[in-house]
């Protein structure tokens, strides 16, 4: 996975918990790090804090381009994922212009494939592209375009379910066990071979003890040959 996108998805994991805890304060977001069993590179930390911190600044402006462009449909009805997701979005593409909007936008379909609905995909690749042309940064392709054109609003997802709200934690804690079990594997893999080695130590410890037992009969023998010799 592409640094930048580590960013995105660490930056969605902050304000994902500060939207739950219902503040701004960021020592609750700087704990998402530690659900993760390995430290991300510092330049994947700086980037996504930039960006939590820029969707925090300019949450007001960003919402209201996102709603200008969800007819009829309430703040709380969009799911908290998706909305976090086109928030980052847009904070790359207008505010700190960090990332051409294309390329924001396909990032964010993406990131919502993996995190939000059946239906994200599409509901955030719809209403990205139709603030990217109110707002006059790069325009998608036509085939993507034409998902806003027309007078027919992107369908906004279901409400988003309790179980729906805790798949980006369980998500990250997945990845954190997945790690752990490999790392428990490697460790288990390191034991077998260490008892194996120990086995073929002590099999070599008794080849070695029965060829001094056969060496000192040998010797036996011969100094038995040479008494009956005088």
């Amino acid at each position: 996975m592409l640094p930048r996108r580590k960013s995105r998805i660490l930056a969605l994991c902050m304000l994902y918990a500060l939207d739950m805890q219902r503040t701004d304060d960021f020592s609750v977001a700087s704990r998402i790090e530690s659900v993760f069993s390995r430290p991300f590179p510092q330049s994947v930390n700086d980037y996504a804090y930039s960006l939590a911190r820029g969707v925090v600044r300019n949450a007001e402006e960003i919402d209201e381009l996102i709603f200008n462009h969800t007819h009829n449909w309430d703040k709380e009805r969009i799911a908290m994922v998706d909305r976090q997701i086109m928030r980052i979005a847009i904070c790359e593409f207008k505010f700190k212009h960090s990332a051409p909007a294309v390329v924001a936008i396909n990032e964010a379909v993406s990131i919502a494939k993996l995190f939000g609905t059946e239906e994200s995909g599409r509901f955030v690749n719809g209403i990205l592209d139709a603030v990217n042309v109110e707002t006059n940064n790069i325009v998608r392709e036509e085939p993507a375009k034409a998902e806003t054109e027309g007078s027919a609003a992107p369908e906004a997802p279901r409400p988003e379910t309790k179980q729906e709200k805790v798949k980006l934690t369980k998500s990250a804690y997945l990845a954190k066990y997945a790690r752990e079990a490999e790392q428990l594997e490697k460790e288990k893999e390191a034991r077998r071979a260490a008892i194996e080695a120990e086995r073929e130590a002590e099999r070599e410890e008794r080849r070695r003890a029965r060829e001094a037992e056969r060496e000192a009969r040998r010797a036996q023998r011969e100094a038995e040959k040479l008494e009956e010799g005088y």
